[in-house]
C-alpha cells in the first residue's frame, strides 16, 4: 500500500480517536484533574494556528490542566479565521493574538521575546501531547537548559543528504538527533541565539515561510534532544498536501539547505566556545 492510501484508511479512526481524546481531556479538567510539578519554575506555552482552527481546542484541553503554566499565548496566523468560536476551554492563562496578516509560524519566537517565563514551550497545531507529555518535556528542560528538547526529530547524516534523511518519531530513552518537530522546548537564550543565527543567514524571522525549528535546533549548547514520552497523537491533516507544510514542492530542499549552514553556524560558535584567550 502507497503511504497515501494509509493515510486514507487511517484517518477516519485517527479523527474518532481525536474526538474521543478531546472529550475525555475536558472531562478530566473539569472533575478536577491537574498536572503538577515539585519545581518552582514555571513555562510559557505558544500555539501557532493557520489551517487546523479546531485542532486548538483539543491542545488546550492538555494545557490548561498543568498547573506549572503561567501563561498560553495563542497567535491567530490567519486573519481569515475567526479563531475565538472554535476555542472552548476557558482559562484566565489564555490569550489570544490575531495577526494583521497571514504570518509564517516563525512569529512564535517573536512572541517568545516576551514570554513572561523564561521557560517556553511552542507546540505545532497538529500534535496532541498529553498533560503529562508537556510535564515531562518542562522537566527534561530545566534539567538540561543546554539544549533544545522535542518528542521528535530528524537526523540528516554527515554531510546532510535526502538520502541519508531519517525521521525518529518514537524514540527510545534520550535520543540526540539533528532538527526537532512537533514541539519545541526552550529557553529565552535560546531564542536569542536563533535571532544571532538568522543574522548570520541574513534571514528576516518573517521571511522563514518554513523550516523555522532547523534554526532553532541549532540553538543549543551541542544536538537537540528528544525524549521517549509514550504515544504522541497526531492530526490526520498531517498528511494532507493543501494543508501539510512538509509535503509542499521544495520544501525539503530548503530544509536541507537550512541544516547545512546552521550547523556550520553551530560548530563555529561551540569552536569559539571551547578555544581558550591566548594570554
Amino acid at each position: 500500500m502507497t503511504s497515501s492510501l494509509v493515510h486514507r484508511v487511517l484517518a477516519p479512526g485517527r479523527r474518532i480517536r481525536n474526538r474521543l481524546l478531546h472529550v475525555g481531556r475536558r472531562v478530566a479538567y473539569r472533575l478536577g484533574y491537574r498536572c503538577r510539578t515539585a519545581d518552582a519554575a514555571r513555562l510559557s506555552v505558544i500555539l501557532p494556528s493557520y489551517a487546523r482552527p479546531r485542532n486548538i481546542d483539543l491542545i488546550l484541553s492538555a494545557v490548561v490542566a498543568c498547573d506549572f503554566v503561567s501563561e498560553i499565548i495563542v497567535t491567530n496566523n490567519n486573519p481569515d479565521v475567526p479563531l475565538e468560536q472554535f476555542i472552548h476551554v476557558h482559562d484566565p492563562r489564555i490569550r489570544i493574538i490575531h495577526q494583521p496578516r497571514r504570518t509564517p509560524a516563525s512569529v512564535r519566537f517573536d512572541l517568545s521575546r516576551a514570554a513572561a517565563e523564561h521557560w517556553i514551550l511552542a507546540i505545532d497545531d497538529d500534535v496532541f501531547p498529553s498533560a503529562r507529555q508537556v510535564r515531562e518535556l518542562f522537566r527534561r528542560l530545566v534539567a538540561a537548559p543546554q539544549a533544545v528538547h522535542g518528542y521528535g526529530g530528524e537526523v540528516w547524516g554527515d554531510p546532510p543528504a535526502k538520502a541519508t534523511y531519517r525521521a525518529v518519531r518514537r524514540p527510545r530513552g534520550t535520543v540526540a538527533v539533528d532538527t526537532l518537530m512537533w514541539a519545541f522546548a526552550y529557553t529565552r537564550d535560546h531564542v536569542e541565539t536563533y535571532f544571532d543565527m538568522l543574522d548570520q543567514l541574513g534571514i528576516e524571522n518573517t521571511e522563514l515561510k518554513s523550516s523555522e525549528d532547523v534554526p532553532l535546533s541549532y540553538a543549543g549548547s551541542g544536538p537537540a534532544l528528544i525524549h521517549g514520552a509514550g504515544h504522541m497523537c497526531r492530526c490526520p491533516s498531517d498528511s494532507e498536501p493543501e494543508v501539510a507544510t512538509w509535503m509542499r514542492p521544495g520544501f525539503f530542499e530548503h530544509r536541507l539547505e537550512l541544516v547545512a549552514r546552521c550547523r556550520t553556524i553551530q560548530a563555529a560558535r561551540s569552536s569559539k566556545i571551547s578555544t581558550p584567550c591566548d594570554r
